[in-house]
């Protein structure tokens, strides 16, 4: 009997197997295909679409009448740029701190006050600076982790999926033309409703006057 799969296993392997799709799913489909992907039951699939969704790591749009769903590796290459981000920014603060916490501590040595006090500031300020640079290398060896690789996967790896990602990203927007032109079937043409379909879709990526903006 095979091991049962926790939570947050099940939710992995959905995320993956919808990220190797590179396509987007009504829920109507991932109430099909997740099952036997995920090891769970048909009636469990909207709890766990709806908690993935919540947690950001599914993206959902709502697109005529129904609601489509999709995971792409290039918005997890955007979450974990950003994090690294702020973890530059945190490390950077920490050590702003600990300078500070070493810049204090020579004062309070330069100026001799009483021994007594001077003995127990030193203390402080001594495991203060300890906290911090535990803190501060901790932050660091995250930072180069994320700075250097992705789930333990070489640079080739990462630059061919990249390429990957812009792959797609061209060919979903080429379908999204396909789109546009059946709906400009549909509407006879009239381009008020396009433009107003566009700029709700579009969203931030919509350019006043040419639609979606073109991919850099």
């Amino acid at each position: 009997m095979p091991p049962k799969l926790s939570k947050s296993a099940k939710q992995a392997l959905i995320v993956s197997h919808l990220r190797s799709t590179g396509t987007c799913h009504t829920l109507k489909d991932l109430e099909k295909m997740l099952p036997s992907v995920a090891s769970i039951n048909g009636m469990q699939v909207k709890e766990f679409v709806q908690e993935l969704t919540d947690e950001g790591r599914l993206r959902v749009e709502k697109i005529g009448s129904g609601n489509w769903y999709w995971c792409f590796a290039a918005e997890e290459k955007k979450e974990r740029e950003a994090r690294v981000s702020r973890l530059e920014k945190e490390v950077d603060r920490l050590r702003g701190s600990c300078e500070d916490a070493e810049a204090r501590l020579l004062a309070r040595k330069t100026a001799r006050v009483q021994e007594g006090e001077e003995e127990e500031e030193h203390r402080r300020l001594m495991e203060q600076k300890a906290v911090l640079e535990r803190e501060t290398h901790q932050l660091q060896g995250e930072w180069l982790a994320l700075s250097t690789r992705a789930e333990g996967k070489s640079l080739p790896q990462i630059k061919e999926e990249t390429e990957e990602n812009r792959r797609l990203a061209h060919m979903w927007t080429d379908n999204i033309y396909v789109l546009e032109g059946y709906m400009g079937k549909l509407t006879g043409g009239d381009r008020e409703v396009i433009r107003m379909v566009q700029q709700e879709c579009y969203d931030e990526e919509y350019v006043e006057g040419e639609g979606l903006r073109e991919l850099e």
